[in-house]
C-alpha cells in the first residue's frame, strides 16, 4: 500500500514537472513571437511613414513606371520626366481617309490633352533642357514634361502648333530633313515660323527617315550628317539631340552619335525615368486617343 502511494506521488510530480516545462517553453516562444511581431510592426510603421513622406514611391503609377524599366537601366543620375511621343495630329476621319489613323491623335483630343497639362501645372521643356540636366546632374522645374512630334507632318502646323501656342507649351519636332517640302510634310518656311515663335524646337531625325539600327557606317554617316547640314543651312541650327526612326538602335549607330557631338537620343522604349546612364536611349511614352491620365500623366 505504501509502495502504491509512493508510485502515485511520483507520477503526479512527473506530470507537474512536465506541465511546468511546457509552460516555461510556451511562454518563451510567445515572448519570442511577440518580439518578432513587434519588430515587424515597427518595420511596417517605418515603411508606411516612408511611403507617406515619398508619395511618388507608394503610388500605383510610380510602381508601374518602375516595373516598365529594367533595374539595370535605372541607374546613375535620374529624373522622372515623361517624354510624350506624337506623330499625326488631325481629325480622325481625315486620318482614316489618308491611311494613317494608327499614328493619329484626333485634333480635339490633342487640344484637351494640352489643356490638361496646362491646368495641372506641367512645365513643358525642350529636349535640350532634359539632355543638359542629365548630363550636368542638375534639376529641372517641377512637373517637367517633353512633348515630341516625329516626322514633320504638315498636320502639325495646321492642328498641333495652334494648340501648343494656345496653352503656352513647347513642342520638339523630330524632322527627317529630306522629306521637308514633300506632300504631307511641312515646308522650311513653316519650320522657321515655328522655331522663331519660341514654341517649337527642331531636331535631327535623319535625312530620309531611314532605319539605321543595322545600317553600315557609311549609311549612318550620310543620313545624319546630311540632315545636320540641312538644319544648319535652312534653320541656322546644329542640334545635338537625335531621335531614332522606328526606335531602331544599334551599337554602330550609338557609337557614331557619341563620336559626332550628340549628347542624347530618344528611343521608343517606354518609361518616364530618364537617366544619365542611358542618355543615348532616352525613354518615351507613345500617346493615342485617350486622356493623358490614362498614361499615368
Amino acid at each position: 500500500m505504501k509502495e502504491t502511494k509512493t508510485a502515485i506521488a511520483a507520477t503526479v510530480l512527473a506530470v507537474l514537472f512536465l506541465g511546468l516545462v511546457y509552460f516555461v517553453k510556451n511562454t518563451a516562444v510567445q515572448k519570442s513571437n511577440q518580439k518578432v511581431l513587434g519588430s515587424n510592426f515597427v518595420q511596417t510603421q517605418n515603411l508606411q511613414a516612408s511611403q507617406s513622406a515619398n508619395p511618388k514611391e507608394s503610388t500605383p503609377h510610380a510602381k508601374s513606371i518602375i516595373s516598365n524599366e529594367p533595374a539595370t537601366l535605372a541607374s546613375g543620375y535620374c529624373l522622372n520626366v515623361p517624354v510624350l511621343m506624337y506623330h499625326h495630329i488631325q481629325p480622325n476621319e481625315q486620318a482614316k481617309a489618308e491611311g494613317h489613323a494608327f499614328l493619329n491623335v484626333d485634333a480635339s483630343v490633342f487640344d484637351s490633352q494640352m489643356a490638361y497639362l496646362s491646368q495641372r501645372g506641367y512645365n513643358s521643356i525642350t529636349a535640350d533642357q532634359l539632355a543638359q540636366a542629365l548630363k550636368n546632374k542638375s534639376s529641372l522645374p517641377p512637373k517637367s514634361i517633353v512633348l515630341t512630334f516625329d516626322d514633320g507632318y504638315s498636320d502639325f502646323y495646321t492642328y498641333a502648333f495652334p494648340a501648343v501656342n494656345k496653352y503656352n507649351l513647347k513642342a520638339n519636332l523630330m524632322v527627317p530633313t529630306g522629306l521637308v517640302e514633300n506632300s504631307g510634310y511641312m515646308t522650311w518656311g513653316q519650320l522657321k515660323e515655328i522655331s522663331s515663335s519660341g514654341a517649337g524646337f527642331i531636331y535631327n531625325h535623319t535625312w530620309s527617315h531611314a532605319n539605321l539600327g543595322n545600317a553600315p557606317l557609311e549609311k549612318i554617316d550620310y543620313e545624319i550628317s546630311t540632315s545636320q547640314k540641312q538644319l544648319s543651312a535652312y534653320m541656322g541650327q546644329n542640334p545635338d539631340v537625335f531621335t531614332y526612326p522606328y526606335g531602331s538602335m544599334g551599337a554602330t549607330l550609338t557609337s557614331y552619335l557619341a563620336k559626332n557631338g550628340f549628347i542624347a537620343a530618344f528611343s521608343e522604349i517606354p518609361g518616364t525615368y530618364q537617366c544619365d546612364s542611358f542618355l543615348l536611349s532616352l525613354h518615351r511614352t507613345r500617346v493615342g486617343n485617350s486622356q493623358l491620365s490614362a498614361y499615368g500623366i
